[in-house]
């Protein structure tokens, strides 16, 4: 099973209505609810780790896991706190920029504790992927690293995606200092080039992987854009494979469903921490990975593919 820990949330996309009139699109979103999609749309065991709110976008978000069977925890939902927002404008090239409401929300109610029980309750979690906003808030950030720093050696294979998203982030050298706490403690950490440009300001591109390694890593995957997909590993890995060459209308949920295949590939192929991964495995699950992007990016909003749309190109 494949453990999605973060947040749910509904992104207000902006856009033109029929009238001509500016307006916004809503869309159910948030980094963790993207990629517990896309998994579980491509065939993987999903659990979704985080609190939803009884509110009407918190209904909806509940309807939409049970439509796309991932599995939630009951305590978890109906929390009392509201949903959290997240506004996209989307520019020329469809790359969104965003401003979230996170205050007082479900997403910042989750606490350590809740996150280990959730963990030991479901005990054949084989993969746990975290990040994006639920890490970069001080509140859900602190505690979901609290709860990291606890999971024992042999449980379940930790997928980093840090996603950063500087307009919610406080406090930057916090922020990065628990991002690389992180990091020690992961298995896959997967990122854009703009999110490792971020941590490591001062660095080339290969300066910044090679540092991500030496933390602790052993392997990173790192998304360029229509420049595709570079894996790097500790054991001198170093496979790239290009994007799909296709229409872009948004980008929206695509780094999310990058995330979501590899995670599936991973489970399938039964590969975790510690284990060798050849560069033949290592292509493929780039190629199945590039493949079920470029669906998302041909779509308005999140949207992942299901399995049966997914063709490989190589």
């Amino acid at each position: 099973m494949i453990a999605i820990l973060g947040e749910a949330l509904f992104d207000m996309i902006g856009g033109v209505g029929n009238n001509g009139q500016p307006c916004f699109y809503h869309y159910i979103g948030g980094s963790a609810l993207n990629t517990a999609t896309a998994a579980a749309r491509l065939d993987a065991d999903v659990l979704f780790i985080g609190k939803i709110s009884a509110d009407m976008f918190g209904k909806q978000m509940q309807a939409h896991f049970t439509e796309n069977n991932v599995q939630i925890i009951p305590k978890l939902c109906d929390v009392p706190e509201n949903s959290m927002l997240g506004f996209l404008k989307l520019d020329a090239r469809g790359s969104a920029s965003y401003v979230f409401y996170t205050e007082g929300t479900a997403v910042t109610g989750l606490r350590a504790e809740e996150i280990l029980s959730a963990l030991q309750s479901y005990n054949q979690i084989q993969y746990l992927h975290v990040g994006s906003v639920a890490v970069a808030l001080e509140t859900s950030g602190k505690e979901i690293l609290k709860a990291l720093k606890k999971i024992p050696s042999h449980g379940p294979s930790l997928f980093f995606d840090p996603n950063v998203r500087p307009s919610v982030i406080d406090d930057f050298d916090l922020y990065q200092k628990r991002v690389l706490e992180i990091v020690k403690l992961s298995f896959i950490v997967k990122l854009s080039d703009e999110d490792l440009t971020s941590l490591y300001p001062q660095s080339s591109i290969a300066e910044a992987l090679e540092a991500l390694l030496e933390l602790g890593a052993e392997h990173v995957v790192l998304t360029k854009g229509k420049d595709g997909l570079n894996w790097r590993s500790k054991t001198g890995l170093d496979v790239h494979v290009p994007a799909v060459d296709n229409p872009i209308v948004d980008t929206v949920g695509a780094g999310d469903t990058v995330s979501g295949a590899l995670l599936t590939y991973l489970a399938e192929h039964a590969i975790k921490r510690g284990d060798p991964i050849s560069k033949e495995q290592v292509e493929e699950a780039l190629v199945f990975a590039a493949a079920a992007a470029a669906i998302t990016t041909s779509r308005k909003g999140a949207n992942p593919p299901k399995r049966a749309e997914v063709v490989l190109h190589n």
